[in-house]
């Protein structure tokens, strides 16, 4: 592949990503992406057969975007540690804006039922990997006692995403200058 085609194939991917994350799937016609891209048609039809394609391989590129944060918390980190650590940066990352990720999993999660079987598996398969990542660090800190055990694991879990999907679509309420104290609110819930 030449770096022509690559950069064509990337510039429709970010629109499509933008475009996606700020009006969602169903409100973003093929047409918005090559606008957006400034490709034609054929070279959006070169690269992807329909938008439902480009939408899996964007909801892909996610989950590998976001698999390499887990996978980057360094090992002697304590698991508590890992969990702030990765807070952060997920907080970061979000308030930072040059990362649409958070918004647009929500955004198209949050009309999952609307789409194709296969973009709704692909979005359902992420957010059990997703939580499942979190529920593997609550359960390290439970076993080490660096948690309480007032409530299960699971409801752990559901208080940490709970907290992370509130401040990505109420970037108002948290500043991004309180992200220590919204990682520390967290911690102090488990």
């Amino acid at each position: 592949m030449t770096a022509e085609k690559i950069t064509t194939r990337q510039k429709i991917i970010a629109a499509a990503k933008n475009l996606f994350s700020t009006h969602g799937y169903s409100q973003t016609t093929i047409d918005d992406i090559i606008t957006a891209a400034g490709v034609t048609k054929g070279a959006f039809y070169h690269y992807f057969k329909s938008k439902e394609i480009i939408c899996g391989e964007i909801i892909d590129s996610i989950q590998d975007e976001y698999h390499n944060i887990f996978e980057s918390l360094s090992s002697k980190l304590d698991p508590l540690e890992k969990l702030k650590t990765l807070i952060k940066q997920i907080l970061h990352l979000n308030n930072t804006g040059q990362w649409v990720n958070c918004r647009l999993m929500l955004r198209l999660s949050g009309r999952a039922q609307l789409m194709q079987t296969p973009i709704e598996q692909k979005l359902d398969d992420f957010w059990k990997w997703y939580t499942g990542q979190f529920n593997q660090l609550i359960t390290q800190c439970r076993q080490l006692n660096l948690t309480s055990d007032k409530l299960s694991a699971q409801q752990q879990v559901d208080i940490i995403t709970s907290i992370l999907i509130g401040n990505i679509w109420t970037k108002v309420i948290f500043d991004s200058s309180l992200d220590e104290e919204i990682v520390d609110y967290i911690i102090e819930k488990l």
